[in-house]
């Protein structure tokens, strides 16, 4: 099995542009408002029909690409719900929205395996779909890591068939090794006999290693110790599974916890949210930071940490006034994270026009072409404010990472290759590598 060589970083945010979502409404408002709702909020592209034919006929040449069907139950052509038992023959995740919310009929549904029933007669209907939508979408990015020292890992066959994704590992620096190269691992499932106390310390190294608002961390064992378990669960466990558990039961555990692992990262993304220019603040940078350089380095992998600076940004705010500087930050900022992502980097508003960049996975002279860009790109920003252009440009100071240090070590470091920078003439860029070119040449 291939696993992605890169930096474990957050997900940020929760979108899910490459997914299709096959929608079976015949009734107008809310096929074209369940529609809208999911392409704006989730990026999906949303399929709709309005028949069993329709259906058929569809998934007989693509059923493979869509991640996840919403049905109501009744079609013109299909009204005793023909249309779930199709959809669901073709493998398909499959939520129900409908009026028929009996009691009856929705335990009828659940033991088919459908991911989840919404009542359409709710005032909220639209709103707890998306929801279940979400939390769908989710769960079919998301993969469980399980860390069972076992031969047999009997926990396995119902998490698949729970329609999660597991990878097994041995031992805790067999889970860092996979843990370091994935960003879509977001719950570790642990053999925990209740009986070993090295289980509540696994807890501690991956919430110390990984940020504890990154990973859920579930126990399992078949072993029953009550005291233990309250140990587990005391020092920062999210759950505990008493084996054997059918499929459906650990379904329902599970996307307990992934619900509120969701509503943590919800939070988190609202916090770590810089008010004017929504790129990350500083205090994100210096929390996922730290973590991002300790994975570096156990890798090998090249990492470096930029500072970037406005040129001349208070004579703009004494000249023009603080409004038309908020407009700047604002357009350079948006500027800012369509060149650099948050996927593989990590670029934050630091203060003022003050701006951070990590760089993982680049060496140092690919760091100082892409800061270099990033520069001449800025440069190019026109920004017009009452019938007068504007243009700014910007200063960089880049350092390569090499050894581990204290956070502020790195960020003095690019500070002191700003400062040459902005005594250089400004709009350039000051590095390890364009240092060690001058002496060289």
């Amino acid at each position: 099995m291939a696993f992605r060589e890169a930096s474990r970083m957050p997900l940020m945010p929760g979108k899910y542009q490459d997914k299709h979502v096959l929608l079976v409404e015949d009734t107008r408002f809310f096929s074209v408002a369940i529609k809208d709702r999911l392409e704006i909020q989730f990026g999906v592209k949303v399929t709709h029909c309005a028949s069993l034919a329709a259906v058929r006929s569809l998934l007989e040449t693509s059923s493979d690409i869509y991640a996840l069907a919403i049905l109501d139950l009744c079609q013109p052509d299909a009204s005793n719900g023909e249309t779930v038992e199709l959809v669901l023959s073709h493998n398909v995740q499959t939520i129900v929205f409908s009026a028929n919310s009996s009691a009856s009929r929705k335990a009828e549904l659940l033991s088919l395996n459908i991911a989840d029933f919404v009542a359409k007669s709710s005032v909220h209907a639209i709103d707890n779909l998306a929801f279940a939508v979400e939390r769908c979408l989710h769960q079919s990015q998301a993969q469980v890591l399980i860390i069972d020292p076992h031969d047999d890992c009997t926990i396995a066959t119902p998490l698949r068939e729970a329609n999660y994704f597991p990878l097994i590992v041995r031992s805790l620096d067999d889970a860092a090794f996979l843990l370091d190269r994935s960003r879509n691992i977001e719950m570790v499932l642990v053999h925990a006999d209740p009986a070993a106390a090295s289980n509540c310390d696994l807890i501690s190294v991956l919430q110390n290693r990984y940020g504890d608002s990154t990973l859920r961390v579930v126990g399992f064992s078949d072993v029953i110790g009550n005291e233990d378990v309250a140990r587990f669960l005391g020092r920062g466990g999210d759950d505990f599974i008493h084996l054997p558990i059918s499929s459906a039961d650990l379904a329902g555990r599970l996307n307990h916890v992934m619900s509120i692992h969701k509503q943590i990262q919800a939070l988190q993304r609202m916090a770590s949210r810089d008010y004017l220019t929504d790129l990350l603040n500083r205090r994100y940078f210096f929390d996922r930071g730290p973590k991002i350089v300790d994975v570096c380095l156990r890798q090998d992998m090249p990492v470096s940490m930029a500072l970037m600076d406005i040129d001349h940004f208070k004579r703009l705010n004494d000249s023009y006034g603080h409004e038309v500087g908020d407009i700047v930050l604002k357009t350079l900022s948006k500027r800012l994270r369509a060149i650099v992502g948050e996927k593989q980097h990590l670029v934050a508003r630091l203060g003022g026009e003050e701006f951070g960049i990590l760089f993982s996975g680049l060496d140092i002279q690919q760091a100082y072409e892409f800061c270099n860009r990033i520069r001449t790109e800025i440069a190019k920003v026109r920004i017009v404010v009452d019938d007068e252009e504007l243009s700014v440009t910007v200063s960089m100071g880049l350092a390569a990472i090499s050894g581990s240090e204290d956070f502020d070590n790195y960020l003095n470091a690019a500070d002191q290759y700003l400062y040459l920078a902005k005594h250089s003439g400004r709009n350039q860029v000051f590095s390890d590598y364009q240092v060690a070119r001058i002496m060289a040449g």
